[in-house]
Protein backbone atom coordinates (compact mmCIF):
# COMPACT_ATOMS: atom_id res chain seq x y z
CA UNK A 1 0.00 0.00 0.00
CA UNK A 2 2.65 2.16 0.70
CA UNK A 3 4.43 1.42 -2.53
CA UNK A 4 1.06 2.19 -4.40
CA UNK A 5 0.85 6.01 -2.59
CA UNK A 6 4.38 6.44 -3.32
CA UNK A 7 3.72 5.79 -7.17
CA UNK A 8 0.52 7.43 -6.94
CA UNK A 9 2.49 10.71 -5.54
CA UNK A 10 5.19 10.21 -7.86
CA UNK A 11 3.09 10.45 -10.89
CA UNK A 12 1.03 12.98 -9.44
CA UNK A 13 4.27 15.07 -9.38
CA UNK A 14 5.17 14.44 -12.84
CA UNK A 15 1.68 15.07 -14.54
CA UNK A 16 -0.41 17.37 -12.10
CA UNK A 17 -2.83 17.61 -14.67
CA UNK A 18 -3.26 14.34 -15.05
CA UNK A 19 -3.61 13.23 -11.33
CA UNK A 20 -6.28 16.45 -11.34
CA UNK A 21 -8.50 15.20 -14.35
CA UNK A 22 -8.55 11.41 -12.37
CA UNK A 23 -9.24 13.01 -9.45
CA UNK A 24 -12.30 15.07 -11.07
CA UNK A 25 -13.72 11.78 -12.29
CA UNK A 26 -14.34 9.42 -9.04
CA UNK A 27 -17.87 8.95 -8.35
CA UNK A 28 -19.28 10.48 -5.28
CA UNK A 29 -22.11 8.99 -3.38
CA UNK A 30 -25.66 11.07 -3.99
CA UNK A 31 -25.86 11.87 -0.05
CA UNK A 32 -27.74 14.94 -0.96
CA UNK A 33 -30.62 13.80 -3.47
CA UNK A 34 -31.31 10.98 -1.12
CA UNK A 35 -31.39 13.10 1.84
CA UNK A 36 -33.82 15.97 0.91
CA UNK A 37 -35.90 13.23 -0.65
CA UNK A 38 -36.12 11.63 2.58
CA UNK A 39 -37.00 15.04 4.52
CA UNK A 40 -39.70 15.71 1.90
CA UNK A 41 -41.30 12.29 2.57
CA UNK A 42 -41.22 12.72 6.32
CA UNK A 43 -42.50 16.38 6.24
CA UNK A 44 -45.37 15.24 4.03
CA UNK A 45 -46.37 12.57 6.13
CA UNK A 46 -46.55 14.54 9.44
CA UNK A 47 -48.39 17.12 8.09
CA UNK A 48 -50.60 14.43 6.55
CA UNK A 49 -50.99 12.78 9.57
CA UNK A 50 -51.05 15.44 11.86
CA UNK A 51 -52.70 18.78 10.58
CA UNK A 52 -55.86 18.86 8.81
CA UNK A 53 -56.00 21.37 6.33
CA UNK A 54 -57.84 24.95 6.61
CA UNK A 55 -60.47 26.19 5.02
CA UNK A 56 -58.60 28.90 3.33
CA UNK A 57 -56.24 26.53 1.86
CA UNK A 58 -59.03 23.92 1.18
CA UNK A 59 -60.26 27.53 -1.23
CA UNK A 60 -56.79 27.66 -2.72
CA UNK A 61 -55.67 24.17 -3.46
CA UNK A 62 -58.60 21.38 -2.69
CA UNK A 63 -57.76 18.60 -0.66
CA UNK A 64 -54.49 19.74 0.56
CA UNK A 65 -53.03 18.38 3.93
CA UNK A 66 -51.30 21.67 4.40
CA UNK A 67 -52.48 24.63 6.62
CA UNK A 68 -52.22 28.07 4.62
CA UNK A 69 -50.51 29.36 8.03
CA UNK A 70 -47.72 27.14 7.92
CA UNK A 71 -44.05 28.27 8.64
CA UNK A 72 -42.98 26.42 4.92
CA UNK A 73 -45.68 27.34 2.60
CA UNK A 74 -45.03 30.40 0.36
CA UNK A 75 -47.09 33.39 0.50
CA UNK A 76 -47.39 36.56 -1.06
CA UNK A 77 -48.25 38.32 1.74
CA UNK A 78 -45.53 36.99 3.58
CA UNK A 79 -42.56 37.85 1.44
CA UNK A 80 -40.39 39.23 3.67
CA UNK A 81 -40.40 36.08 5.96
CA UNK A 82 -37.32 35.12 2.97
CA UNK A 83 -37.18 31.64 4.22
CA UNK A 84 -40.21 30.54 2.69
CA UNK A 85 -38.67 31.23 -1.09
CA UNK A 86 -36.61 27.86 -0.10
CA UNK A 87 -38.67 25.78 2.96
CA UNK A 88 -41.97 25.26 0.03
CA UNK A 89 -40.00 22.98 -1.21
CA UNK A 90 -40.47 20.29 1.57
CA UNK A 91 -44.36 20.89 1.31
CA UNK A 92 -46.56 19.27 -1.33
CA UNK A 93 -50.24 19.14 -2.26
CA UNK A 94 -50.75 14.90 -2.50
CA UNK A 95 -49.00 11.99 -2.53
CA UNK A 96 -48.92 12.00 -5.96
CA UNK A 97 -47.46 15.14 -6.25
CA UNK A 98 -44.75 14.09 -3.69
CA UNK A 99 -44.17 10.59 -5.38
CA UNK A 100 -43.37 12.77 -8.80
CA UNK A 101 -41.12 14.77 -7.67
CA UNK A 102 -38.82 12.30 -5.56
CA UNK A 103 -38.87 9.52 -8.73
CA UNK A 104 -37.68 12.16 -11.18
CA UNK A 105 -34.97 14.05 -8.29
CA UNK A 106 -34.08 10.41 -7.81
CA UNK A 107 -33.70 9.22 -11.56
CA UNK A 108 -32.10 12.11 -13.10
CA UNK A 109 -30.54 13.83 -9.90
CA UNK A 110 -28.18 10.70 -8.58
CA UNK A 111 -26.32 10.34 -11.84
CA UNK A 112 -25.54 13.93 -12.30
CA UNK A 113 -24.59 14.01 -8.23
CA UNK A 114 -22.24 10.80 -8.57
CA UNK A 115 -20.72 12.90 -11.56
CA UNK A 116 -20.30 16.14 -10.09
CA UNK A 117 -20.47 15.87 -6.23
CA UNK A 118 -23.25 16.88 -3.55
CA UNK A 119 -22.08 20.13 -3.23
CA UNK A 120 -22.50 21.11 -6.38
CA UNK A 121 -26.08 19.25 -7.04
CA UNK A 122 -27.60 21.10 -3.89
CA UNK A 123 -26.67 24.44 -4.81
CA UNK A 124 -28.68 24.07 -8.37
CA UNK A 125 -31.06 22.30 -7.25
CA UNK A 126 -31.74 25.10 -3.92
CA UNK A 127 -31.40 27.62 -7.14
CA UNK A 128 -33.74 26.15 -8.61
CA UNK A 129 -36.68 26.22 -5.73
CA UNK A 130 -35.66 29.90 -5.25
CA UNK A 131 -36.19 31.31 -8.51
CA UNK A 132 -39.20 29.25 -8.97
CA UNK A 133 -40.52 31.07 -6.00
CA UNK A 134 -39.17 34.09 -7.41
CA UNK A 135 -40.53 33.99 -10.90
CA UNK A 136 -44.03 33.07 -9.35
CA UNK A 137 -44.04 35.95 -7.29
CA UNK A 138 -43.19 38.21 -10.15
CA UNK A 139 -45.84 36.69 -12.81
CA UNK A 140 -48.04 35.61 -10.56
CA UNK A 141 -48.25 37.55 -7.58
CA UNK A 142 -51.72 35.96 -5.35
CA UNK A 143 -50.41 32.65 -5.55
CA UNK A 144 -49.44 30.23 -2.80
CA UNK A 145 -47.02 27.63 -3.78
CA UNK A 146 -46.03 24.37 -2.49
CA UNK A 147 -43.55 21.50 -3.83
CA UNK A 148 -40.09 20.70 -5.13
CA UNK A 149 -40.86 21.17 -8.80
CA UNK A 150 -38.38 24.49 -9.17
CA UNK A 151 -35.81 21.66 -7.93
CA UNK A 152 -36.35 18.90 -10.18
CA UNK A 153 -36.43 21.47 -12.81
CA UNK A 154 -33.19 22.88 -11.98
CA UNK A 155 -31.76 19.17 -12.39
CA UNK A 156 -33.44 18.32 -15.78
CA UNK A 157 -31.97 21.44 -17.23
CA UNK A 158 -28.18 21.06 -15.15
CA UNK A 159 -28.38 17.59 -17.07
CA UNK A 160 -28.23 20.42 -20.47
CA UNK A 161 -25.74 22.54 -19.07
CA UNK A 162 -23.84 18.93 -18.27
CA UNK A 163 -23.89 18.25 -22.18
CA UNK A 164 -22.88 21.87 -22.71
CA UNK A 165 -19.82 22.13 -20.85
CA UNK A 166 -18.63 18.08 -21.19
CA UNK A 167 -20.42 16.48 -24.22
CA UNK A 168 -17.20 14.46 -25.71
CA UNK A 169 -16.33 13.75 -22.43
CA UNK A 170 -19.34 11.59 -21.98
CA UNK A 171 -20.21 8.27 -22.74
CA UNK A 172 -23.55 8.41 -23.27
CA UNK A 173 -24.46 11.66 -23.73
CA UNK A 174 -27.12 11.11 -26.48
CA UNK A 175 -28.72 9.22 -23.86
CA UNK A 176 -28.80 11.10 -21.45
CA UNK A 177 -30.32 14.04 -23.82
CA UNK A 178 -33.10 11.90 -24.97
CA UNK A 179 -34.15 10.89 -21.58
CA UNK A 180 -34.19 14.56 -20.89
CA UNK A 181 -36.39 15.31 -24.06
CA UNK A 182 -39.19 12.62 -23.76
CA UNK A 183 -39.75 13.39 -19.80
CA UNK A 184 -39.81 17.44 -20.99
CA UNK A 185 -42.44 16.92 -23.71
CA UNK A 186 -44.48 14.14 -21.62
CA UNK A 187 -44.67 16.54 -18.94
CA UNK A 188 -45.74 19.35 -21.70
CA UNK A 189 -48.02 17.18 -23.43
CA UNK A 190 -49.84 16.80 -19.89
CA UNK A 191 -49.51 19.92 -19.02
CA UNK A 192 -51.50 20.83 -22.91
CA UNK A 193 -53.65 18.41 -21.86
CA UNK A 194 -54.92 19.84 -18.54
CA UNK A 195 -54.81 23.21 -20.27
CA UNK A 196 -57.13 22.73 -23.01
CA UNK A 197 -57.97 19.01 -23.63
CA UNK A 198 -59.34 18.35 -19.86
CA UNK A 199 -62.17 20.55 -19.26
CA UNK A 200 -63.97 18.99 -21.89
CA UNK A 201 -64.06 15.54 -20.64
CA UNK A 202 -67.15 14.62 -18.22
CA UNK A 203 -66.08 14.43 -14.77
CA UNK A 204 -68.03 12.52 -11.72
CA UNK A 205 -69.28 14.16 -9.58
CA UNK A 206 -67.47 15.19 -6.22
CA UNK A 207 -69.57 12.60 -4.06
CA UNK A 208 -68.34 9.69 -6.41
CA UNK A 209 -64.77 10.86 -6.86
CA UNK A 210 -63.69 14.16 -4.58
CA UNK A 211 -60.03 14.16 -5.45
CA UNK A 212 -60.46 14.09 -9.45
CA UNK A 213 -59.12 17.22 -9.97
CA UNK A 214 -55.58 17.55 -9.63
CA UNK A 215 -54.00 20.64 -7.99
CA UNK A 216 -53.17 23.95 -9.99
CA UNK A 217 -49.51 23.28 -11.62
CA UNK A 218 -47.26 26.72 -11.40
CA UNK A 219 -45.79 26.06 -14.85
CA UNK A 220 -43.52 30.15 -13.76
CA UNK A 221 -41.92 27.80 -10.92
CA UNK A 222 -40.97 25.46 -13.50
CA UNK A 223 -39.45 27.43 -16.34
CA UNK A 224 -37.88 29.73 -13.75
CA UNK A 225 -36.16 26.86 -12.11
CA UNK A 226 -35.20 25.13 -15.24
CA UNK A 227 -34.08 28.39 -16.39
CA UNK A 228 -31.65 28.24 -12.86
CA UNK A 229 -30.37 25.13 -13.33
CA UNK A 230 -29.27 25.64 -16.44
CA UNK A 231 -27.21 28.75 -15.96
CA UNK A 232 -26.05 27.86 -12.41
CA UNK A 233 -25.24 24.42 -13.74
CA UNK A 234 -22.86 26.20 -16.28
CA UNK A 235 -21.27 27.96 -13.52
CA UNK A 236 -20.62 25.30 -10.93
CA UNK A 237 -20.67 21.94 -12.36
CA UNK A 238 -17.80 20.08 -13.53
CA UNK A 239 -15.59 20.89 -16.99
CA UNK A 240 -13.73 18.02 -17.99
CA UNK A 241 -12.21 19.52 -20.88
CA UNK A 242 -11.99 23.88 -20.96
CA UNK A 243 -12.35 24.97 -24.01
CA UNK A 244 -12.03 28.88 -25.24
CA UNK A 245 -15.34 29.47 -26.04
CA UNK A 246 -16.81 28.44 -22.77
CA UNK A 247 -15.39 31.78 -20.71
CA UNK A 248 -17.96 33.14 -22.73
CA UNK A 249 -20.64 30.96 -21.87
CA UNK A 250 -19.48 31.06 -18.42
CA UNK A 251 -20.04 35.19 -18.44
CA UNK A 252 -23.16 35.11 -20.43
CA UNK A 253 -24.55 32.58 -17.54
CA UNK A 254 -24.03 34.56 -14.66
CA UNK A 255 -25.15 37.53 -16.21
CA UNK A 256 -29.01 36.00 -16.85
CA UNK A 257 -28.98 34.55 -14.01
CA UNK A 258 -27.81 37.57 -11.78
CA UNK A 259 -29.85 39.97 -13.95
CA UNK A 260 -33.03 37.66 -13.46
CA UNK A 261 -32.56 37.28 -9.79
CA UNK A 262 -31.96 41.24 -9.69
CA UNK A 263 -34.81 42.18 -10.93
CA UNK A 264 -36.97 39.70 -8.96
CA UNK A 265 -35.52 40.61 -5.72
CA UNK A 266 -36.01 44.71 -6.51
CA UNK A 267 -39.91 43.48 -7.85
CA UNK A 268 -40.41 42.09 -4.22
CA UNK A 269 -39.53 44.83 -2.38
CA UNK A 270 -41.42 47.21 -4.54
CA UNK A 271 -44.08 45.22 -4.58
CA UNK A 272 -44.18 44.78 -0.48
CA UNK A 273 -43.75 48.40 0.50
CA UNK A 274 -46.66 49.56 -2.19
CA UNK A 275 -48.64 46.83 -0.65
CA UNK A 276 -48.07 48.21 2.74
CA UNK A 277 -47.91 51.64 2.21
CA UNK A 278 -51.58 51.04 0.20
CA UNK A 279 -52.76 49.28 3.56
CA UNK A 280 -51.64 52.39 5.40
CA UNK A 281 -53.22 54.59 3.56
CA UNK A 282 -56.24 52.92 3.57
CA UNK A 283 -56.41 52.51 7.54
CA UNK A 284 -56.19 56.61 7.20
CA UNK A 285 -58.74 57.23 4.56
CA UNK A 286 -61.07 54.92 6.60
CA UNK A 287 -60.99 56.28 10.06
CA UNK A 288 -61.06 59.59 8.59
CA UNK A 289 -64.51 58.72 6.98
CA UNK A 290 -65.33 57.87 10.17
CA UNK A 291 -64.59 60.64 11.79
CA UNK A 292 -66.49 62.83 9.24
CA UNK A 293 -69.40 60.79 9.91
CA UNK A 294 -68.80 61.36 13.88
CA UNK A 295 -68.22 58.33 14.54
CA UNK A 296 -65.95 57.21 17.43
Amino acid sequence: QQQQQHQHQYACNEDPEACDLKSDHRLHWPLFMLLISIVEVAIFAYDSATVPATATTRQLIANMPIPSDSVFIYRPDRRLQVWRFLSYMFLHANWFHLGFNVVIQLFYGIPLEMMHGSARIAIVYCAGVFAGALGTSVVDSEVYLVGASGGVYAILAAHLANLTLNYRQMRFASVQLLAVLIFVNCDLGYALYTQYLDSQVEKPPPAVWPNYDPPPVSYVAHMTGALAGFTIGLLVLKNFEHRPFENLIWWLALGVYSAFTVFAIVFNLINTMTGQLVEERSEVVAQQLLYDLGVS
